[in-house]
């Protein structure tokens, strides 16, 4: 094993979701912004990067937050909250970004490359993360592929609700991104999904068709911090080889 693999190693051994934060410790607020920053690097769905991180560290908006977090005690007791968030509502944005990175004076890309993917972020894009009312398009495309797929391998999640499920895994591997790096800063977290996301959205000025992933609760862990073992199954009752 390597010295980084086992740095790393260390720190996902170490972190766990703590419940209870020590008010008095010192906190270092550096930390956040540097593991955003690492967050930001995290693999997404076609870079699409359809996501939004919003740190909530003032008193009063904390406890605002919390409130709507259902006063789970991590909330109440974090030094910072801070809530990821899927931006579906951003695709055009998004596209426009990666077309305008594809036509990059200093894109090293083959030609031919290029080609590939402007047709892929000016097609298929926009076809998949249109806008679809009623539900009708995706039908129309559900229908397509399952057409296609009769005789040769087809993508078969081109749903509205496929498109949810796509950019929120891309939220969440940026949501892990950040807390692991918070715990190799010495600190910890805990991720947060009962709350009200309505309420939530209000505070915060998001658009309707915003949608929250998770809150993550930061800061030093107390004493007793840790409530709960650890039990995770065994691996060879959750990996398999062929």
């Amino acid at each position: 094993m390597t010295n980084e693999a086992q740095i790393f190693d260390k720190v996902v051994n170490e972190r766990r979701s703590i419940r209870l934060y020590d008010q008095k410790a010192k906190y270092d607020k550096s930390i956040v912004e540097r593991s955003l920053q690492r967050a930001i690097l995290s693999p997404n769905s076609s870079n699409m990067q359809l996501w939004e991180f919003v740190r909530v560290s003032s008193e009063e908006k904390k406890k605002e937050l919390a409130y709507y977090c259902m006063d789970q005690l991590p909330a109440k007791t974090a030094r910072e909250l801070v809530v990821f968030v899927a931006r579906p509502d951003k695709y055009k944005q998004s596209i426009a970004h990666n077309l305008e990175l594809v036509n990059a004076a200093d894109n090293f890309e083959k030609e031919s490359r290029k080609e590939k993917r402007r047709n892929y972020y000016s097609k298929m894009m926009p076809a998949f993360y249109a806008f679809d009312f009623l539900y009708i398009f995706s039908l129309l495309k559900k229908l397509f592929v399952t057409l296609t797929g009769i005789k040769k391998p087809s993508i078969r999640e081109v749903t509205a609700i496929d498109k949810k499920v796509t950019i929120h895994k891309s939220v969440g591997l940026a949501a892990s991104t950040f807390m692991l790096s918070v715990r190799a800063e010495g600190y910890d977290t805990c991720p947060l999904e009962g709350f009200d996301s309505k309420r939530i959205k209000k505070m915060l000025g998001l658009p309707r068709r915003a949608q929250i992933n998770m809150v993550v609760a930061v800061g030093p862990r107390a004493k007793d911090g840790i409530f709960y073992p650890r039990i995770r199954y065994p691996y060879d009752e959750v990996v398999s080889e062929i």
